[in-house]
C-alpha cells in the first residue's frame, strides 16, 4: 500500500473518531440540559384547613421567608377552589395527588358505610395492611382508584425517582403518596411516635428510628402555649375565651394553653392534643427535613418528590373556629416553620433547583353561633337526631320497620332489605325520605340515587359538585346538603368542614420555583391542577384519572432553545 493511501485512510479514520467524539459530547451535553430542565425536588405542602383568606388577613404578620416568601415569589392562584361536594381530609389529598374528583377515585369522604361490613369504615381501612413502627391495623390507598403525582413520578423514571410524603394524620400520608410511593410517614397518636404500613416498608429506616427516640412531643407535656405576639397584634380575630369555641381538652379556651390533654403523663390522650398545636407542625417540619438529608431527596438525576402535610389545623379548627386568636397564632407559627424548612431545603438542594406547591386540602366553617351573632342564617344539625327523625318519619308513612341503616354526613343509606321487606320501589322509598329530609331546619337540598342512576341530577349550583362526588356502592341513596352556614355537629360548641361552600372549598395555591412564572392570577384554579401542572413541569404523563388542567398560564421558560444534535454516523 502506497504512503499516500495510508495517509488518506489513517486521517478518515481520525476524522471518524473526531465525529463520534463530537457527538458524545453533544450528547452528553445535551443529557446534562435535559437534566437542568427539570426541578430536582418537588416539595408538595398541604396544610390542613389552611382557609384562602388567612394569607391576607395575616399577612402583615408574616416574616421573609416563609408564606411572604412564596406569595412574593410565586404564582398566586386567588380564585382557587375545589369542585366537589364533600370537603374532607381524604378527599382534598386525593384530588391534589390525582387531579380527580371522588366520582373517578371514589374517596368520597374520610369514611363511608359499608354494607357488606355492615358498619362504617374509614377511606385508608385496609385489613391486610399493619402498622409499621407501631401496633394494630395499618393504612393504605388501597380503596383509591387511579394513580398519583408520585406514582407517576416513579413509572417515568423506572423507579429511580423518591417518593415521601410525611404527616400528622394518616389519610394525608398514603392519598399523597399512591401506591408506588417509597415512603409514606403519619404520626401515631397511640404511640407518640412516626409509623408507616405494610404496604411502603416492613420496618422503619434507621433515621427513623432515631427520631422517635428522641419523644419530639413528650417534651411538651405539661408545656405552656402562648401567643407568639401581643395579643393587641391579634386584631383580625374574635376575642380570646369566645363561648362558643371547644375547649382543649384538660384545658381552656384561653391563652395561655397548657398541654396535657388531661392526662398525668404522656399517653394517647396528651398525643391526641399536642397533635392539634403548632409544635407538632414543628415536629413534622423535622422530620422532613431529616427525609430530606437520610434519603438524599433531589440529589440524583431524576427529580424526586416530599409531600408534607402541616395537620395541627385540622382539630384546631374545629375547636375554635376560623375566626379564633389559637388558628390565626397557629398560620404565624406555621410561617415560621416554613421559613426554617425552606432555608434547610436552600441548603440541601438549593430553592432554585425546587418546585414548592402551597395548599390546603379543605377550609373550615364558621362557628354557626358566631354567624348567627353576625345576623346571619346558621345552625347546628345533629347527625343521630336527624337519623331517628327520618327513620320515624318512614315509620308513620311506610310502617315500623329499620328505614336508615345509617348516616355518614352527608350521606344517608337506607335499609335495602327493609325496603324488599314492605315490598316497596326503591325510588319511592327514597322519594318520601328526601321529602322528610328537606323539612329539617337547616337542610338546604337532598339528591337520590335513582337521581344519578337515571343522569336526572336536578340543574343548580350545586348540581355539578353533587355529581362530582357521587360513586356507586359507596355513597348513599340520599346526598344531604346543609344550608351555608350550617353544620352536621352533635357539639355544642366548635364547628366542622365538609361543605361545598366557600369557606370550606377556597383554598390557597401558590406554585413557587423551577420553571414558575411568578405572579397573581385571577383565573379559575383548582387543587386538581396541581397534578397535571407538575406532570408538564416534569414532562411525564398525568395520574390515569387526572381531570385538571396545568395551569400554564404561570410556566415560565425553563430553558433556551434547543441545540441540534451530532449525528454519530455523520462523515
Amino acid at each position: 500500500m502506497s504512503k499516500s493511501k495510508q495517509w488518506r485512510l489513517a486521517m478518515s479514520a481520525l476524522l471518524s473518531s473526531l465525529v463520534l467524539l463530537s457527538s458524545f459530547g453533544a450528547n452528553q451535553a445535551q443529557a446534562q440540559s435535559d437534566d437542568n430542565r427539570k426541578p430536582k425536588l418537588v416539595v408538595m405542602i398541604v396544610a390542613d384547613q389552611l382557609a384562602y383568606d388567612y394569607l391576607a388577613r395575616y399577612r402583615d404578620k408574616f416574616g421573609a421567608g416563609g408564606l411572604r416568601y412564596l406569595i412574593d415569589n410565586g404564582a398566586n392562584f386567588t380564585n382557587c377552589r375545589f369542585r366537589q361536594l364533600t370537603s374532607h381530609t381524604a378527599c382534598g389529598d386525593t384530588i391534589i395527588s390525582t387531579g380527580a374528583y371522588p366520582w373517578a377515585t371514589g374517596i368520597i369522604a374520610d369514611d363511608w358505610f359499608d354494607r357488606r361490613k355492615g358498619k362504617e369504615v374509614s377511606a385508608t381501612a385496609d385489613d391486610q395492611a399493619t402498622i409499621v413502627g407501631g401496633q394494630g391495623l395499618g393504612a393504605s390507598a388501597k380503596a383509591m382508584l387511579g394513580t398519583t403525582i408520585g406514582d407517576q413520578m416513579k413509572l417515568a423514571t423506572n423507579g429511580r425517582s423518591r417518593v415521601v410524603t410525611v404527616s400528622i394524620g394518616e389519610r394525608p400520608a398514603v392519598f399523597l403518596a399512591g401506591r408506588l410511593a417509597d415512603e409514606a410517614y403519619w404520626w401515631d397518636t397511640r404511640s407518640g411516635s412516626f409509623v408507616t404500613s405494610s404496604q411502603y416498608s416492613r420496618s422503619l429506616p434507621s433515621w427513623a428510628q432515631s427520631f422517635n427516640n428522641q419523644r419530639f412531643a413528650d417534651k411538651y407535656f405539661g408545656q405552656t402555649w402562648q401567643r407568639l405576639l401581643n395579643e393587641t397584634q391579634y386584631s383580625a380575630s374574635s376575642r380570646d375565651d369566645y363561648t362558643y369555641e371547644k375547649p382543649l381538652p384538660g384545658d381552656g379556651k384561653q391563652f395561655p394553653h397548657v398541654i396535657t390533654g388531661g392526662a398525668t403523663g404522656p399517653s394517647e390522650k396528651f398525643y391526641s392534643t399536642f397533635a392539634m398545636t403548632p409544635f407538632a407542625n414543628q415536629m413534622v417540619s423535622d422530620f422532613a427535613k431529616e427525609a430530606i438529608d437520610k434519603e438524599g431527596l433531589g440529589q440524583r438525576p431524576d427529580p424526586d418528590l416530599i409531600a408534607i402535610n402541616f395537620g395541627a389545623g385540622e382539630g384546631l379548627g374545629e375547636h375554635f373556629g376560623p375566626y379564633s386568636q389559637e388558628v390565626q397564632d397557629l398560620v404565624l407559627r406555621l410561617d415560621q416553620t416554613l421559613a426554617n424548612l425552606f432555608q434547610t431545603i436552600d441548603q440541601k438542594v438549593g430553592l432554585d433547583k425546587c418546585l414548592i406547591v402551597l395548599t390546603a386540602d379543605h377550609g373550615i366553617a364558621p362557628i354557626p353561633e358566631f354567624l348567627k351573632e353576625k345576623g346571619l342564617d346558621a345552625g347546628r344539625i345533629d347527625p343521630k337526631a336527624f337519623k331517628t327523625l327520618v327513620d320515624s318519619a318512614l315509620d308513620a308513612k311506610l310502617g315500623a320497620d329499620d328505614w336508615v341503616e345509617s348516616f355518614v354526613p352527608p350521606n344517608v343509606y337506607l335499609n335495602l332489605n327493609a325496603i324488599d321487606r314492605q315490598k316497596y320501589r326503591q325510588p319511592d322509598v327514597e322519594a318520601v325520605a328526601a321529602k322528610i329530609a328537606r323539612s329539617v331546619p337547616g337542610v338546604g337540598d337532598v339528591y337520590t340515587a335513582v337521581q344519578f342512576f337515571m343522569n336526572q341530577v336536578p340543574s343548580g349550583p350545586l348540581a355539578d359538585a353533587v355529581r362530582k362526588n357521587y360513586f356507586w356502592g359507596r355513597s348513599g341513596e340520599l346526598v344531604v346538603i346543609t344550608k351555608p352556614g350550617w353544620i352536621f355537629s352533635s357539639e355544642q360548641n366548635g364547628t366542622e368542614k365538609g361543605s361545598p361552600y366557600a369557606y370550606d372549598t377556597q383554598v390557597p395555591l401558590i406554585i413557587s420555583g423551577f420553571g414558575i412564572k411568578g405572579g397573581s392570577y385571577a383565573t379559575t384554579a383548582s387543587p386538581a391542577d396541581i397534578a397535571p401542572t407538575v406532570a408538564a413541569i416534569l414532562g411525564i404523563d398525568q395520574p390515569s384519572l387526572a381531570e385538571g388542567r396545568a395551569l400554564s398560564e404561570s410556566l415560565g421558560q425553563m430553558f433556551g432553545p434547543p441545540r441540534p444534535r451530532a449525528l454519530a454516523n455523520q462523515q
